[in-house]
């Protein structure tokens, strides 16, 4: 972690904070997004899916959840079909539960676990390659892969079983701008020509410095919030209007592999959403994944 010491002062330069779980899925503040309260709201509803997407049926111990498989993200998908008929996910548990974020479920250690095991790191022993788009979104309702974080996983390949179901929350423009202000510092941040602009920046972090630091750090602050609006004018409008009034968690998209999405049982989502947890997302009551079934 040569670069944690800069990186850190470039986290407080842009005022973004971030959550890790144990398969590294960070979250922004549990607080971003503001509902729109436009008098007509357009409707965003996700019930349907294109025939030639699979749909798996998630019994779980709150009802039914209805999954499509998007076939464009086919090792995932086939990945899920593998799995789902050999009975892998049966019994297993929504391990990890974070309100207004979403749901997490595929460690194969939580069929048997007890309250005081840690979970998330378990898997079927290998995982999967990136297919991450940049024309995909983390709407609410979105299926994606867990994956461990950058710095063991630079490739970003995911998790081969671990799964989440994104519950998130309306997001205005307000709100929406402040979210890329992560993605416009991972991608300076994995930019090998910014490499030297680090490097400096984390030797004058640890000089005496104070006033060529603080140069350095509004100089870095001045390209990112550029990176900022830059993005925000390049996201489709359409897409934009759906984070406000349908919802979702933006600060994923481009960093997890969506490979589909929820098409029934949103109540049964919000049901989940709302259990209690501990101090690590862990739910208080279990939420079992009783049966997973291909649906014909």
């Amino acid at each position: 972690m040569k670069n944690r010491l800069i990186l850190i002062a470039l986290f407080g330069i842009i005022g973004c904070t971030s959550k890790q779980n144990d398969e590294n899925l960070y979250s922004e503040t549990d607080t971003i997004g503001i509902e729109n309260n436009a008098q007509e709201n357009p409707d965003y509803s996700d019930s349907s899916a294109p025939a030639n997407w699979t749909r798996i049926e998630l019994n779980t111990t709150l009802g039914k959840l209805i999954l499509a498989l998007n076939p464009e993200q086919k090792i995932h998908s086939d990945n899920f079909i593998k799995l789902t008929k050999s009975g892998f996910y049966n019994g297993l548990l929504f391990h990890r539960i974070v309100k207004d974020f979403m749901i997490q479920a595929g460690d194969p250690k939580s069929k048997t676990a007890t309250i005081f095991d840690t979970l998330g790191a378990g898997g079927p022993g290998y995982t999967l390659t990136s297919e991450i788009k940049n024309t995909v979104y983390h709407f609410r309702g979105a299926l994606s892969a867990a994956r461990q974080s950058d710095e063991i996983n630079p490739k970003r390949n995911s998790s081969g079983s671990q799964f989440f179901i994104v519950c998130g929350t309306k997001i205005d423009a307000p709100s929406y701008k402040k979210i890329l202000e992560q993605t416009a510092f991972n991608i300076f941040k994995r930019n090998p020509v910014n490499r030297a602009t680090i490097e400096k920046g984390n030797r004058l972090y640890n000089s005496v410095d104070s006033a060529a630091f603080f140069e350095f750090e509004q100089t870095v602050k001045v390209k990112l919030l550029s990176m900022v609006d830059q993005l925000f004018a390049s996201i489709p409008e359409e897409i934009k209007t759906r984070y406000n009034y349908w919802g979702g968690t933006p600060n994923l998209d481009n960093e997890y592999t969506v490979f589909g999405k929820l098409i029934s049982g949103y109540g049964v989502l919000d049901q989940i959403q709302g259990i209690p947890t501990s101090k690590i997302d862990r739910p208080n009551k279990d939420v079992r994944i009783i049966s997973a079934r291909v649906l014909p």
